[in-house]
């Protein structure tokens, strides 16, 4: 989901991104697994902005695997765009919850009251975020928890390390 929007109450606007698929869309069957390759390109200008603005994008490159039997999801790719401003994306259960899939940070020497000058122009395809990781599901396709490596995350503890990171990097001194 993309989403903009504003915390100012009286100028509440949301953008509507345009979304395109990018290169082919693959499925496969083995076995109990059922593969979903694709690829995105979702772009949208802030609506609070003059007409003109340039638009944020995001690019995507995703394989999804499902195993019903198994009550697992697996899911690796890797996002691409402006990163500006800092970029978050999820997947989201049939009941609504989300986990999310990585963040992107705005880079450390970006200024973010110029960044939208600097770093929007164009369909920039700057790394955002690379991932691999499982999701455990119920009988229902709902998430019951996050699996990377050999480690095992509830919901809320996978989600939180991409709460906690800060929206800009930070200088390397």
């Amino acid at each position: 989901m993309f989403r903009q929007g504003t915390s100012n109450p009286h100028n509440q606007a949301t953008a509507t991104p345009e979304v395109n698929f990018e290169g082919d869309f693959t499925i496969k069957q083995n076995g109990d697994n059922k593969s979903f390759g694709f690829g995105t390109h979702v772009a949208a200008a802030n609506p609070l902005t003059p007409p003109g603005t340039p638009n944020i994008d995001i690019f995507s490159n995703f394989s999804i695997t499902e195993n019903k039997k198994a009550g697992m999801l697996n899911i690796s790719g890797k996002l691409t765009g402006d990163n500006f401003p800092s970029t978050e994306a999820f997947i989201s259960d049939p009941s609504g919850q989300n986990v999310f899939i990585g963040v992107g940070q705005i880079g450390a020497g970006v200024d973010k009251d110029w960044g939208p000058f600097t770093q929007l122009p164009f369909e920039n395809q700057r790394p955002i975020t690379d991932f691999n990781f499982s999701i455990t599901t119920d009988k229902k396709g709902n998430f019951t928890g996050v699996k990377q490596g050999d480690k095992t995350f509830s919901i809320g503890d996978w989600n939180k390390q991409f709460t906690d990171k800060p929206t800009q990097k930070e200088e390397k001194k």
